[in-house]
């Protein structure tokens, strides 16, 4: 279960390990110029409907970081961020402190969920191209999108979860409420 308390960006953090799974330009360029899959999960989202005031507050967070770059081993907006140092700055902002920092540990926390499942504010997961090992995640926003930081060259930005690449790769979401 994830401890939330409101908390400042300025406490303490914990262990700043990271761990980076390359996720590759040609895969990332072949995920955007994909149309949407055909074998989407059946089931939908009812109406797209956020948990809670908490997560419309996550989604605003990571919408007001769209543009900033990809820093290897950033977790700040002053840095810019890597993928699990965007995810752990935006849950942090909105007082969830015990989020840790490592990319794995943030795919365990909360209720395990499928792709049919997400809701906005979950935190979405997915597979590295060795398919066997988390490589990226972020923050679910609703409609197919999330909001991440993904690799070197790119910055925040919303991405289409709904391509074959990413449905294929779907690993699991988080809720946190």
């Amino acid at each position: 279960t994830t401890s939330r308390t409101t908390a400042s960006s300025e406490e303490s953090k914990e262990s700043s390990d990271i761990v980076i799974i390359p996720y590759t330009e040609e895969a990332a360029e072949s995920a955007e110029t994909h149309e949407a899959s055909s074998s989407l999960p059946s089931e939908s989202t009812p109406d797209e409907i956020p948990h809670s005031e908490d997560a419309v507050n996550l989604i605003a967070t990571a919408h007001s970081l769209i543009g900033i770059d990809f820093v290897d081993g950033g977790d700040t907006p002053e840095v810019g961020f890597d993928n699990s140092g965007f995810v752990y700055y935006v849950l942090r902002e909105n007082g969830y402190i015990t989020c840790p920092r490592e990319l794995t540990k943030q795919s365990d926390m909360g209720t395990a969920l499928s792709y049919s499942e997400l809701r906005p504010g979950d935190l979405a997961y997915f597979y590295a191209d060795d398919m066997t090992t988390v490589g990226f995640g972020g923050i679910y926003c609703g409609d197919g999108v999330m909001i991440a930081c993904l690799m070197p060259g790119t910055q925040v930005k919303e991405i289409n979860i709904t391509t074959p690449y990413y449905t294929s790769h779907f690993y699991r979401g988080v809720s946190l409420f």
